[in-house]
């Protein structure tokens, strides 16, 4: 290292697509934060369509990024290209936000592993390209976790899931939490959802459809709750893209919710902060997380959450929100239906919630981050 005050980082950049997932979410806020306060430590350089190139600031990753497509991240060119981008400079380390890290890299590699869902619990993502492609995402998977100088996962669980089932060291894991991604905007809904949506008459969903996310036990437990009188002006709002593969439409019409439960597809981020805002409470009944963001988008924007006690759920939302077991029913219908009838409930869980999700910040997450790269460096020095 040329210069021992800074680190020079070369971070994998290709998950910044226009249509961000969770791992371009990760990438683009622990950016951010690496930029904003840890110039002084680390030297960021991205690895882009156009190559490795500097970067010190939100605007330079903004256009560095600009002609990154979706689905870059995983084209099988990278394996060979990287290691002679990286071998041409004169860098630290390599930083790829998910498993996929060169067979070979020039430089000592650090990779976030945010979870290991398809090689745990394949029959929850049963039609997803990594369960069909299982032998293949095993095998990287655990080349990643055994091969990279130092592994980052978002959760304690996420930690003994890779451990288990990856064969690698716990101690060359580090646990760093990540924090809310979804700024706090304008309070009215949007004009297009005035007349479908009422303001804390509503339960909210945000996520995926796929069958470990839980919506349909959380759309089963609804309609339980609305058997009760009293309940029929509560809806369920469900955000995020829809997905054909799976007929949640047709459960809908079955149970007798049509009118009553509203599929929204893909929300802009500031229609997204007033669904939350205005939502009579947040319920995230994923049966499997590595961490889970929403819940804290959801403490954020001062609404009451009821959340899964699965995985690494009770991890992330402590003891600010009310925890159910989401294949169990009717006693996850009894919780909908006290949130909704109990407004001095609501207001303890909406305290709860903002002073819980104080605990997380991006710069947190960067500064562990940081550390992270240090010991790395310290290590490779060590045995030079």
């Amino acid at each position: 290292m040329t210069d021992p005050a800074r680190i020079r980082v070369v971070f994998d950049a290709h998950a910044l697509t226009p249509h961000r997932s969770g791992i371009g979410e990760y990438s683009w806020h622990l950016l951010r934060a690496l930029t904003e306060g840890f110039s002084d430590r680390v030297a960021l350089h991205l690895y882009v369509p156009s190559g490795i190139h500097p970067v010190e600031s939100e605007a330079d990753i903004v256009r560095l990024t600009a002609d990154v497509r979706d689905g870059a991240f995983f084209k099988a060119g990278h394996q060979w290209r990287l290691p002679a981008l990286l071998r041409r400079g004169s860098y630290d380390l390599l930083h790829t936000p998910d498993f996929l890290v060169p067979l070979y890299s020039p430089v000592p590699t650090v990779c976030t592993i945010h979870d290991i869902i398809p090689i745990v619990h394949p029959e929850f993502i049963p039609r997803s390209l990594k369960v069909r492609l299982l032998p293949l995402f095993r095998a990287w998977a655990r080349h990643a976790a055994k091969r990279s100088s130092a592994v980052i996962t978002d959760s304690a669980h996420s930690r003994s899931d890779i451990v288990r089932m990856l064969g690698a060291k716990e101690n060359g894991i580090t646990v760093v939490p990540l924090a809310p991604t979804l700024e706090t905007g304008a309070e009215a809904l949007p004009p297009a959802l005035g007349g479908v949506l009422q303001p804390g008459r509503y339960f909210l969903y945000v996520g995926r459809h796929d069958p470990y996310k839980g919506l349909a036990h959380l759309i089963r437990a609804f309609a339980e709750a609305r058997a009760t009188d009293g309940l029929a002006h509560v809806s369920l709002a469900v955000a995020g893209k829809r997905d054909p593969r799976y007929g949640y439409a047709d459960l809908v019409t079955s149970l007798g919710l049509d009118g009553s439960v509203h599929f929204l597809d893909y929300m802009a981020p500031g229609d997204l902060s007033s669904l939350y805002r205005n939502a009579l409470a947040y319920v995230h009944p994923s049966l499997y997380e590595g961490f889970g963001l929403p819940p804290l988008d959801a403490m954020r924007h001062g609404t009451p959450v009821i959340s899964s006690s699965r995985s690494s759920l009770p991890e992330v939302v402590g003891d600010a929100a009310l925890l159910i077991d989401p294949e169990q029913i009717k006693p996850f219908a009894r919780i909908l239906r006290n949130v909704a009838e109990n407004s001095t409930l609501r207001s303890t869980l909406i305290q709860k919630g903002f002073e819980h999700v104080r605990r997380f910040s991006w710069n947190h997450t960067a500064s562990k981050t940081v550390d992270v790269y240090m010991r790395v460096i310290l290590a490779t020095q060590q045995s030079s």
